[in-house]
């Protein structure tokens, strides 16, 4: 079973839990030990996880932080719990803030068992940021949020990855809620930017008003428009790949990735024009494709987890009896061990190229 299929079944019994959640303790049992474990830790051995962590914070001594995930006997991650009945404020963080500042945690998190709210020392080293870099809601998962709960799995636990990552996630964040503010309630400012090229009067207060009511039903009817576009799409191209483009829009592309793409354009300049070798990013694996077609795959680049790298070779050009390539999955030690299979990479193409011929 995948991580993302055991987080949906996890989330399935939350509903049933919280009706009878009435405290710290039973929200600490009930959701977020369950869930560590989930993250593939083992609760019952203090080496790994630590619930109470001491921790003296100046004339305080023997303050106690409601759970800690170790790393060679010293606090990695910090937990600070509240019920799952209390909504979080950012007012919350004040006791995480001081635990934080005075261990040696990478990571510190602000939880009541639905939302996470993580945080790291970005601005300041040793001090905890005010503003989380990623907040996860349970009961409301898109598959982004996912593949990022992900990466604070026991297995997929990398911290330079995550930190890498961090001011990437506190803008889309943040930008987020610009975009979803103003889509509910467009500003004076975006009014005056909309209005502006179809607008040649006098941009009064009434006329302002008249605008907002007009950009916030048409944002509606974009919305409308595009998810009707989805589904249509989805019911008419009933392939894997094409729905799971639908479905995961918000695929990040990663360095290793980047990289890795050109590294290939830089293997195929001396048969090609680089231009022609297109990068299509997915949930699982990084296609290179050649001249942006699907048929004409050059390689499939699996660099999502930095310490696992492989790279899919298709120059057997061997399908499944539904017509599906068939790849030569290839484990690789780094990137740049592409170069190694750079004549089967232009084999590949010349072949593909055969074929544009006939």
């Amino acid at each position: 079973m995948t991580f993302e299929d055991k987080i949906k079944e996890f989330i399935k019994d939350v509903p049933k839990k919280l009706e009878h959640i009435d405290s710290e303790e039973t929200t600490k049992i009930a959701l977020i030990f369950p869930l560590i474990r989930l993250m593939g830790y083992d609760t019952t051995d203090p080496r790994e996880v630590k619930a109470e962590f001491t921790a003296d914070i100046g004339n305080k001594k023997g303050e106690k932080i409601d759970i800690a995930i170790m790393n060679n006997n010293s606090a990695e991650i910090l937990i600070e719990c509240k019920t799952a009945t209390q909504n979080l404020d950012l007012q919350h963080i004040s006791q995480l803030y001081r635990y934080y500042n005075i261990t040696h945690a990478k990571i510190g998190i602000l939880t009541n068992g639905i939302t996470y709210y993580f945080f790291t020392d970005s601005k300041d080293k040793g001090k905890m940021d005010e503003k989380p870099f990623l907040e996860i809601d349970l009961t409301n998962l898109n598959n982004k949020e996912i593949q990022e709960l992900e990466k604070f799995t026991k297995e997929k636990y990398d911290i330079d990855t995550i930190l890498n990552r961090v001011n990437i996630l506190k803008y889309e964040t943040d930008i987020k809620k610009v975009i979803n503010n103003e889509i509910t309630n467009p500003s004076d400012d975006l009014v005056k930017v909309i209005a502006k090229p179809v607008f040649d009067g006098l941009l009064t207060e009434k006329n302002r008003d008249m605008f907002r009511k007009i950009i916030q039903n048409t944002f509606k009817e974009l919305i409308n428009d595009k998810v009707d576009k989805i589904l249509t799409t989805a019911i008419q191209n009933p392939e894997k790949e094409i729905i799971e483009e639908i479905a995961t829009p918000e695929v990040v592309t990663t360095e290793e990735e980047l990289q890795g793409f050109n590294i290939i354009q830089a293997i195929l300049s001396e048969i090609t024009d680089v231009n022609r070798v297109t990068l299509k990013d997915r949930k699982t694996y990084c296609g290179i494709l050649l001249d942006d077609n699907k048929n004409y795959t050059i390689c499939r680049l699996k660099f999502n987890n930095p310490k696992n790298l492989s790279i899919s070779l298709f120059d057997k050009f061997e399908t499944t009896k539904n017509g599906k390539k068939i790849g030569d999955n290839i484990k690789l030690n780094n990137v740049s061990d592409i170069f190694e299979y750079k004549d089967r990479i232009k084999n590949t193409v010349k072949h593909y190229e055969e074929l544009k011929n006939k």
